[in-house]
């Protein structure tokens, strides 16, 4: 007899039994996968934070004090205005310990058909800046001429490079990686296209501060601190230098982002490893009632001359077929939920979220079915315990 299809006719014609290994052998797989693709995408996103942000302070006016936070700033995207002299710029730049500075300003947030999320727009000095251009794809070293934009990597990109903004064509000269954050929605531009859209824009009917003028006001100074100097000392130079202004300390905004993060982490890892715990019980309770049920199958088998061996061979290839199969389907169907929707698990996650690429992704994924069958083997491996146990004799006897 050709005891080698066996395993996999077992786990065909006999399909009441095995749904309930394959469901939490799925469960399995899919818990361990998610969990440790949560985890790295959530670390990879405060990773690319740190080095997005570029700043080690942001300067901004007093009146800011209570909407520039982690949340505000890393989340939302920016989307409070407030506005402040462009002198200021100036009084930073001169204060000791400060190697470099770049102005920023908000003009809005809007709706646009190039993407299902609010655009921002800000307007920033291409000259000066730090922050945005080490993020650019191509490397885009030009000037920025008027009505030249660059997108965030959530916007969608026009086949004719065009977006319309207000009225106003605008060229699309290039576009930034991904950060995981409310930055990849939005339209940065330099202060003179800025100025153009702002002044079209009211003669459109659109309602902006009356006081508003990009050529005299900026919302943010972001600042680079010479590293021979202490952050905190410097910002409590600009705070006293440069009045009706706030220092945020760009480590201390994303200090409270990981400490969000570790206490997320710790409620994933604790229900991974209940979710884990649990699947493994119900597999090996279950294991050992299918085996208990076949016992009368495995004597007939040993008489028809299988081996001890035999068995525990067969009973190791269907739980590895099984657990095999559910494992591959399990990890298929949470990335064809999970990559389609990323943007919006993105927006919907409170906390910079960045995807790993597609070898980190491959490799978690080879990771996450290699462990969950490992760990449903140690359940059948009491299944094959049992089996080695079985006296046919008897067992036949009692039919």
């Amino acid at each position: 007899m050709n005891f080698r299809s066996i395993p996999l006719l077992n786990i065909l014609g006999q399909k009441n039994k095995n749904i309930a290994l394959f469901i939490f052998s799925f469960l399995l797989s899919l818990s361990i996968f998610l969990s440790s693709l949560v985890l790295i995408s959530l670390r990879n996103g405060l990773k690319n934070l740190e080095l997005r942000l570029g700043s080690d302070i942001i300067v901004v006016p007093y009146e800011a004090r209570t909407k520039v936070n982690a949340d505000t700033i890393l989340n939302s995207g920016n989307r409070t205005y407030f506005y402040m002299n462009k002198a200021n710029l100036a009084k930073v730049k001169n204060i000791e310990g400060v190697e470099k500075v770049s102005p920023q300003i908000f003009l809005c947030s809007m709706n646009a058909s190039c993407c299902s999320t609010t655009l921002n727009l800000i307007g920033f000095d291409p000259e000066s800046d730090f922050s945005i251009r080490p993020w650019l794809k191509d490397n885009f070293t030009k000037s920025l001429l008027k009505g030249d934009i660059i997108i965030g990597s959530n916007v969608s990109l026009p086949l004719n490079r065009t977006l319309r903004f207000f009225g106003i064509n605008c060229n699309v000269v290039s576009q930034l990686t991904e950060t995981g954050t409310g930055l990849d929605n939005a339209v940065y531009t330099n202060f003179e296209t800025a100025t153009m859209l702002l002044e079209s824009a009211k003669k459109n009917g659109f309602s902006f501060s009356k006081t508003l003028k990009p050529d005299k006001m900026i919302s943010q100074i972001m600042v680079k601190v010479s590293p021979s100097y202490d952050v905190d000392s410097v910002a409590s130079l600009i705070g006293r230098r440069v009045k009706k202004t706030i220092s945020v300390k760009t480590k201390t905004m994303t200090s409270e982002i990981a400490n969000n993060l570790l206490s997320l982490e710790k409620i994933i890892l604790l229900l991974s490893i209940f979710i884990c715990v649990l699947c493994f019980s119900l597999l090996l309770v279950i294991s050992l009632l299918v085996t208990g049920i076949r016992k009368k199958e495995f004597a007939i088998l040993r008489a028809m001359g299988a081996s001890r061996k035999k068995l525990l061979r067969i009973v190791a290839l269907e739980q590895f077929l099984l657990n095999a199969s559910a494992s591959f389907f399990a990890i298929f169907f949470a990335l064809l939920c999970v990559f389609p929707f990323r943007y919006a698990i993105q927006n919907l996650v409170s906390l910079p979220f960045l995807f790993p690429n597609f070898l980190t992704t491959l490799t978690l994924a080879i990771f996450s079915f290699l462990f969950s069958i490992i760990i449903s083997s140690f359940s059948a491996s009491f299944s094959a315990y049992k089996i080695s146990k079985i006296d046919s004799a008897s067992i036949l006897r009692e039919t």
